[in-house]
């Protein structure tokens, strides 16, 4: 109950009781005075008789006149008693009276040996007329009362909102639902307490963009490489780790970029020159890299610069190499260097069966062979990949994807989600593969940017979700939530808008809240203004949120507090062997605290062993979806 209710109700109380405490009090007042008046009346009726006994000293003289003074004094009965015989009685037959209603008197006659007085008489007030004359001044004075009753509440409600207004802010800060308030923070009162939140919530904003900035801070001395801003030799075989274990079928490629003209500016006076050189070739690798989906760039070593390129075939990588050569080619070289022998580049491809280690000195070798050529050009290390197996040109992966999607071919399998091996499944994400010509599995990682490539991301995403909702709707009530991966070109597409907000408004509120739409971390700082209309509507329609690939880069965690995230999906690359991995530790422990004091929960996604959940639960990670937890189980969808 509201404090101005409870003020409202206790003085209204207060006042009806006091109210009605005068006028109970007034009524026993006047019935007293009543029966006094009337004892009065008697009293001298008693005193005529008796003065008159004195003088007659017999009844029948008072026969004449008694029963008209009787009358006037509105007795019903006198009886007048001497040793218990009745001297004289009188009974006034004109009105009918219930007896029960008569009030009697019995009084001596003090002048009068042995004899006694016995009235009856009706009860006082009984012929009283309440006239709106003489009910006007105590209805005048209960006007007066419930009019100030009116008023004063009236008053005390106007003063005190302000004071329900603080209530409402303090209860949604609590609620974590600030965002809903609706009233201007000036209205509310005591002004020096509303201020002070005002201050209070000033601070923590503060507070928490200053912790956004101390976790990028910590990951970027992590993995980012102070004088470019690209990522380090850690962030890299980090990545090329993760991207070789999901590599699968498809194969992707490593280039090493050395600036060896460097070597040349090492001195002080040019020490200005390297810098520079160093930034813009950096700057010309990263445009090479944002043209390849999924690709990242890193500082290797001191001039050497590292490249990744998943789901890359040999012939690609030649491609690739040609490219980024000549580009190189043009940077500004100082007049002291030879542009001839400036750059060179080595190349190798990888696939599931190599390590890391391998991939590394295949990849350092072909930089050497590269160096040995004696001028600018790249080396590829060739492994006698079989490019049928390991690349698909555009044409096929097009007709591929079509033609899977005519047949309706493509497999859903599922992966719960749990805080310990055999407890209660918190969630189920929904992962698909798709078979190629020769019947080999490929996973979403691998057939979906190929199908942006080729312009089928959008039919893609949209049969995934439209399978996703039929089978939403034949879970029951009581089911775990679904998560539904989709990409941001999509949810940004109007005509896809549409058709996903229609899908779910006539979906039940319970239905659309066991719904988590999952979205890739890069995308969403990506597009993150463009994003915030469509992910506020589908919070609104009750689905939950969901960001995947958590800590693939050193970016800022805003968006967690913008977008109200649910869950946040560490990328396998920080949780493989966590347990051994200190800078992967501090990551993973600085995403957690970019997540406190919210109602986000860091989930870890590709948990191999006990060691790497047991290190994840004790940095505070909430629950995780892997092998060591469950292998994906094949999910069938009846037809709608």
């Amino acid at each position: 109950m509201k404090l101005t209710t409870q003020l409202v109700s206790f003085i209204t109380l207060c006042v009806i009781a006091a109210m009605a405490t005068v006028l109970i009090g007034g009524v026993f007042s006047f019935r007293q005075l009543g029966m006094e008046l009337q004892q009065k009346k008697v009293d001298a009726l008693v005193e005529v008789i008796d003065k008159q006994l004195d003088v007659a000293h017999d009844m029948k003289d008072m026969s004449r006149w008694l029963p008209t003074l009787l009358r006037a004094a509105h007795v019903v009965e006198l009886e007048v008693r001497q040793n218990d015989q009745r001297v004289y009685w009188f009974r006034n037959v004109q009105d009918s009276v219930d007896e029960q209603l008569l009030q009697p008197y019995s009084l001596p006659l003090p002048h009068q040996a042995d004899m006694q007085a016995n009235f009856k008489l009706e009860r006082p007030f009984k012929e009283a007329e309440y006239s709106i004359r003489a009910m006007s001044g105590i209805s005048f004075g209960v006007f007066i009362v419930v009019f100030g009753l009116w008023y004063s509440i009236r008053w005390l409600r106007q003063q005190l909102r302000g004071a329900e207004l603080l209530g409402i802010r303090a209860q949604l800060i609590l609620d974590d639902k600030l965002s809903k308030l609706n009233h201007d923070p000036a209205e509310e009162w005591p002004v020096a307490a509303s201020q002070a939140i005002d201050h209070l919530l000033a601070e923590l904003a503060d507070a928490r963009k200053e912790r956004s900035r101390f976790d990028n801070f910590i990951r970027s001395n992590a993995y980012v490489d102070k004088m470019t801003g690209i990522g380090n030799r850690l962030f890299f075989d980090n990545r090329l780790e993760s991207a070789i274990m999901e590599a699968s079928v498809m194969s992707g490629g490593v280039l090493l970029i050395d600036l060896a003209c460097l070597e040349e500016l090492e001195s002080e006076p040019l020490e200005l020159q390297s810098r520079d050189l160093l930034l813009e070739a950096s700057a010309t690798i990263g445009a090479f890299v944002r043209k390849h989906n999924g690709a990242l760039q890193a500082r290797y070593a001191g001039q050497v610069f590292a490249v990744l390129l998943p789901n890359m075939s040999e012939s690609e990588m030649v491609e690739g190499a040609n490219q980024l050569l000549k580009s190189l080619q043009r940077l500004h070289w100082p007049q002291t260097v030879n542009p001839e022998t400036a750059v060179y580049l080595g190349a190798v491809c990888y696939q599931a069966e190599d390590s890391l280690l391998k991939v590394q000195e295949e990849a350092e070798l072909a930089l050497k062979s590269a160096r040995l050529q004696g001028h600018n050009g790249w080396f590829l290390y060739e492994k006698q990949l079989n490019e049928e197996q390991s690349s698909k040109g555009s044409v096929r992966w097009r007709t591929l994807i079509s033609r899977r999607l005519e047949e309706q071919g493509i497999e859903f399998y599922s992966q719960p989600i749990q805080q310990d091996r055999d407890q209660v499944v918190l969630q189920q994400e929904l992962l698909t593969y798709l078979h190629d010509e020769q019947g080999r599995a490929l996973q979403a990682g691998i057939f979906m940017p190929m199908a942006e490539k080729v312009g089928l991301l959008l039919p893609l995403d949209r049969w995934v979700a439209e399978q996703t909702l039929v089978l939403l709707r034949q879970r029951p009530e009581q089911s775990c939530p679904i998560s539904l991966t989709l990409s941001a070109q999509s949810l940004l597409n109007r005509e896809f808008q549409r058709w996903l907000f229609f899908a779910l408004f006539q979906l039940p509120r319970s239905t659309n809240e066991r719904l988590v739409l999952q979205l890739s971390e890069s995308q969403v700082t990506r597009h993150f203004e463009a994003l915030k209309r469509p992910l506020r509507s589908l919070r609104m329609l009750g689905c939950r949120l969901a960001i995947d690939h958590a800590g693939q880069d050193v970016v800022s965690t805003q968006y967690i507090k913008e977008f109200e995230i649910n869950f946040l999906k560490l990328h396998p690359s920080l949780v493989r062997e966590i347990h051994l991995r200190q800078v992967n530790q501090m990551a993973v422990r600085s995403l957690v605290g970019g997540c406190a004091n919210t109602g986000t929960r860091v989930l870890a996604v590709g948990v191999e062993s006990g060691d790497e959940w047991k290190m994840l639960r004790h940095l505070g990670v909430h629950a995780g979806q892997g092998p060591w937890f469950a292998p994906p189980q094949r999910l069938f969808i009846e037809p709608a």
